[in-house]
Parts: C-alpha cells; sequence; structure tokens
C-alpha cells in the first residue's frame, strides 16, 4: 500500500491500485516458478499497476527543456529525504503534478533509470531528466515553506 500512496494523487486512488494490483498477482501468482523472487515480482506488478492507472487517467505533462532544467540541483534530495518521516514525504509527493511524481517516485524510490522510465511512461529520456529536476525544484520549494533550508549530512 506504501508503494501506491506514493504513486497516487490521494489515498482513495492508491486503494483503488492496490485492490487492482492484487487481483492482478493473485491472478498470475501460478506463474512464480522461484519462490524468493516473489516480492520483487510483485513490487513490479504494483508499479506497473500504477504506471498503467496513471496512463488511463492521466494525460502525460508536455516536453520539457531539459537543457533549461538541468540547472537545477541534483543530489542533496537524499539529504533531504533522509530528514523527513516516510508520511511526510508521501504527503509532499502526492502534492506533485502527475508526471513529475511519477518519474521521481520511479527514479529517485524505485531504482529505474531514465531510458526504462521513458519507456515505462512512453517519453523521451530528456523528458524524464526534466521532469525528475523539476520534481526535485518542487519539493525544495516545498521543503523551503517548511522551514528546511539546509541539507547537512548526520
Amino acid at each position: 500500500m506504501g508503494l501506491c500512496r506514493r504513486y497516487a494523487r490521494s489515498r482513495p486512488e492508491a486503494e483503488d491500485m492496490f485492490q487492482e494490483g492484487f487481483i492482478r498477482i493473485f491472478q498470475q501468482l501460478h506463474t512464480i516458478e522461484q519462490p524468493d523472487r516473489l516480492l520483487p515480482w510483485m513490487k513490479r506488478v504494483m508499479v506497473n499497476t500504477a504506471i498503467n492507472i496513471y496512463h488511463k487517467n492521466h494525460r502525460l505533462q508536455a516536453e520539457t527543456d531539459y537543457e533549461a532544467a538541468q540547472d537545477i540541483g541534483t543530489d542533496d534530495h537524499l539529504e533531504t529525504l533522509a530528514r523527513l518521516s516516510a508520511d511526510e514525504l508521501v504527503v509532499l509527493v502526492q502534492d506533485l503534478p502527475d508526471g513529475y511524481r511519477m518519474v521521481f517516485n520511479l527514479h529517485v524510490v524505485d531504482g529505474f533509470n531514465h531510458p526504462e522510465i521513458a519507456q515505462m511512461l512512453g517519453i523521451s529520456e530528456g523528458t524524464s531528466k526534466s521532469q525528475l529536476a523539476r520534481a526535485r525544484a518542487a519539493l525544495k520549494e516545498k521543503l523551503k515553506k517548511l522551514g528546511i533550508v539546509r541539507y547537512e549530512h548526520s
């Protein structure tokens, strides 16, 4: 459910994702040959379900200029994430525009690279990079409003 909450705009949407994902999991459970691969497979099914729902319900944001977004910081998001509780982060991420939220979750949280994200979402690599940079900038702005303005290693 945590994974679905990160990808959804609201709790009801996350609940719908969760239910649809588990229906798919139970329908295909018999195809698992290696029991030790069950959890990674389930995660992948849930991510794919979130992407499918995204495609079904939302239009992707227009392509943006990657070069214009390159100037936004790239590494300090890790320190920022370490200072927030999981619930606070979920709320901040849920408030991002749809395209930003999807790319942020896929790249930062789930570890997919830009070519993989581009293929999954049907966008260019440049758009994936740009949306990630803009998501980071939007999160920094939200953090600034919460009074978090410095990002240091503990």
